[in-house]
């Protein structure tokens, strides 16, 4: 089990069901799929889901009752000892051995021929009250899906992805405290890797510190773009052995995971002298994303985010910036909705976490990136970390 502490998980996630039930009609059942909502209805995340991709685990919703989980027999062991056990149906075969009475009324542990997951659906979709209707996530593989049919003719099976990011976009303070732990971690990572930086450490060394600090702090790593200099204008680039030289300019760009959720960010440092024009060129976009940040508000419409980072990068010394986005939501996915781009007439709302950024990559030379983590606060936005947003320096 991918957590540290998952009975604060699933205190959290309690009242989560009920605000997918929100938007659910009459005889309809939400299924989940997908690792992130998963684990955000159920708090439940095994390792072959999360890291892997495997492991068909379903969280199944109805308009009353309880919510049910469809799980691999193989994980019978840990999700029952922390899941009510009369809620989980199983699926495919394992070889159990020892006291199994553990793994619910459900189960048949060391039997071969166990529930394909379609049946463990159906049985699931049972005891759920008028079941005629089936929304999932996208996520739910198509011989499912096919089986669902075929057993039950009369039952509707449909996709929304929607009903699952509208239900997800207002964090709550669990959601908000583990969403700042990863930023913090970020923070952490970055200071530790200017402090060791010197000449002669290569890119592949100081990510390695990167990647120890945030270990050290409980988060898990996983964005991991740091270059300098030229290597620094290339977006997404692995690592290399590169050496740091005075005049460098090093770009982070750089996330991990604390009990799920994500942190996303990005920072610019350099090592000695740096040139003039670059220095005009960070603060312009340092002003950019200070901007657009100031532009969130309840009931701000996104594209005027975008705009205002634009607007601001142009009249402060980056007279050439264009972005096709300037950030995206975050949460359980480094992606969420909605993204920060001009023609988005979404509009934002308090809880909502969005990272706002504003790169420049100058193909060459240098990559300058700022990006933060904020939330979407009753009058206006709160950073989910602390660290400067200017130019920093290493060693």
């Amino acid at each position: 089990m991918v957590y540290l502490n998952f009975a604060a998980a699933a205190r959290a996630a309690r009242g989560r069901p009920d605000r997918l039930r929100a938007g659910l009609g009459e005889g309809t059942v939400a299924i989940a799929a997908s690792a992130p909502n998963v684990r955000w209805l159920t708090a439940l995340a095994g390792v072959p889901h999360v890291y892997y991709g495997r492991g068909a685990l379903y969280a199944i919703v109805g308009t009353a009752g309880d919510c049910r989980v469809v799980a691999p027999a193989s994980e019978l062991g840990w999700i029952c000892e922390v899941y009510d056990s009369t809620l989980v149906h199983p699926h495919g075969g394992f070889v159990y051995r020892g006291d199994v009475g553990g793994l619910g009324v459900h189960a048949a542990p060391g039997r071969v021929g166990a529930p394909a997951p379609a049946r463990a659906v159906l049985d699931a979709l049972a005891e759920l009250p008028d079941a005629n209707r089936v929304v999932h996530d996208g996520h739910l593989p198509s011989d499912v899906v096919l089986g669902l049919k075929d057993a039950r003719p009369d039952l509707a099976v449909e996709v929304d992805e929607t009903l699952f990011t509208r239900a997800r976009r207002i964090k709550d303070p669990y959601e908000l405290d583990c969403l700042r732990r990863a930023n913090l971690a970020c923070e952490a990572a970055i200071i530790a890797a200017l402090a060791e930086a010197g000449t002669g450490m290569t890119e592949r060394e100081m990510l390695r510190v990167v990647r120890r600090v945030m270990v050290e702090h409980d988060a898990h790593p996983l964005l991991s773009a740091l270059g300098y200099s030229e290597r620094g204008a290339l977006v997404d680039m692995p690592v290399s052995d590169r050496a740091l030289r005075s005049g460098d300019v090093i770009r982070f760009d750089i996330g991990c995971t604390v009990e799920g959720y994500h942190a996303d960010m990005s920072r610019t440092a350099v090592f000695g002298p740096l040139d003039p024009e670059l220095r005009d060129l960070h603060d312009g976009l340092v002003a950019a994303e200070k901007a657009a940040i100031a532009q969130v508000r309840p009931g701000a419409r996104v594209g005027d985010v975008f705009a205002a980072a634009v607007d601001a990068a142009r009249t402060t010394g980056v007279p050439d910036f264009d972005r096709t986005h300037c950030g995206h939501g975050i949460g359980l996915e480094i992606y969420e909705p909605p993204s920060v781009i001009r023609d988005s007439g979404d509009l934002l709302e308090a809880g909502m976490t969005l990272c706002v950024e504003t790169p420049y990559y100058l193909l060459g030379r240098a990559g300058l990136q700022i990006e933060d983590a904020i939330v979407v606060t009753d009058s206006g936005a709160e950073r989910l970390g602390d660290l400067p947003q200017e130019l920093l320096t290493a060693g």
